[in-house]
Parts: structure tokens; sequence; C-alpha cells
């Protein structure tokens, strides 16, 4: 091959190759992208995504995310957060009282108005251990960032909801 037969190929080779890593997320999720807008879970046909916690230094703390459901009818019972304490463990688990039901095909968002919690060890920058409930009994665990509430990025949602 000549060598402006290589430039050729070798400019189409990276124009095909832009083109390509530029639409691989397009549409589609990517389960080993770090959860930097919360982590995400599939149980069936139940979606958990962007659950993530904000909380101050004094361990208030408030439970943010979204569950789907394109099956089946779901109702969700409540939360469990224990927080990740700086030695690996987790702390005393904290109970979130909560109760909706998600119809198929339908999406609620978990805003953090009714998921307000305080524990005295809930750090931000750690992760808790979250465990969400649903009346059939299925239980999925998360392991939730918990992100400052003086962050830029959630200060006025903490604003809003943190009385």
């Amino acid at each position: 091959m000549t060598k402006p037969m290589r430039r050729i190929a070798a400019i189409v080779a990276t124009a095909a190759m832009s083109v390509a890593l530029s639409a691989c997320t397009q549409g589609h999720w990517v389960y080993s992208a770090p959860p930097a807008a919360g982590v995400q879970a599939d149980v069936g046909g139940v979606k958990l995504r962007n659950f993530l916690i904000i909380a101050d230094a004094e361990g208030k703390g408030m439970l943010l995310g979204a569950v789907a459901t394109r099956d089946a009818d779901i109702a969700i019972e409540g939360f469990t957060v224990a927080p990740g304490l700086y030695d690996g463990s987790y702390g005393k688990p904290v109970t979130v009282d909560f109760s909706e039901e998600v119809r198929k095909g339908a999406t609620i968002y978990i805003d953090g108005e009714n998921t307000q919690f305080s524990s005295p060890d809930l750090t931000p920058g750690m992760l808790a251990d979250v465990d969400v409930t649903f009346a059939d009994g299925t239980v999925v665990n998360l392991d939730v960032p918990v992100m400052p509430s003086d962050h830029p990025d959630y200060q006025e949602w903490w604003d809003k909801y943190a009385a």
C-alpha cells in the first residue's frame, strides 16, 4: 500500500472509530459506569435508578432516586439505610418509612421530601448500604453514595426539602 493510501485508510479508520465510540452509550445504560449520579439496579421488570443520599455533617440525610416497573404493579414498603463507617463496616441501620405504589409502565421519583432520616454515622463521601423493600417480599440491596449537602449540584435540593 502506498503512503497516500495508508493515510486515507488511517483517516477512514479514525473517523469510523469516532462515530462508533460516540454512539456506544447513546440510548443504552453502561453498568460499569461509576455512581457519580447515584447507583442503578434491575430486578426483573423493576428498575431502580440514580439512588443517592444527600447528607450534612451532623448526620441528617435524605434518600433520592427513581423506581420504574414495566411488567406489573409493585408497591414499595420502605427503605433501610446502614451508613458506611471508616473501618469498612456499617453503622446501625435506620428505617425510612415510605410506601408508594408504582403502576405498570410508570416511574415514581423519590425526591427527598418524604425520605429524610438521621444517623450519627452518616458521613458525606462514604457509602451507605440501602435495602429497598417491596410488598411482595423482594429486597434490593444497593451501595449508595452519600453526597455532601453543600455541594453545588445538591445545595438547591437540600434547601428545598431539608427542614
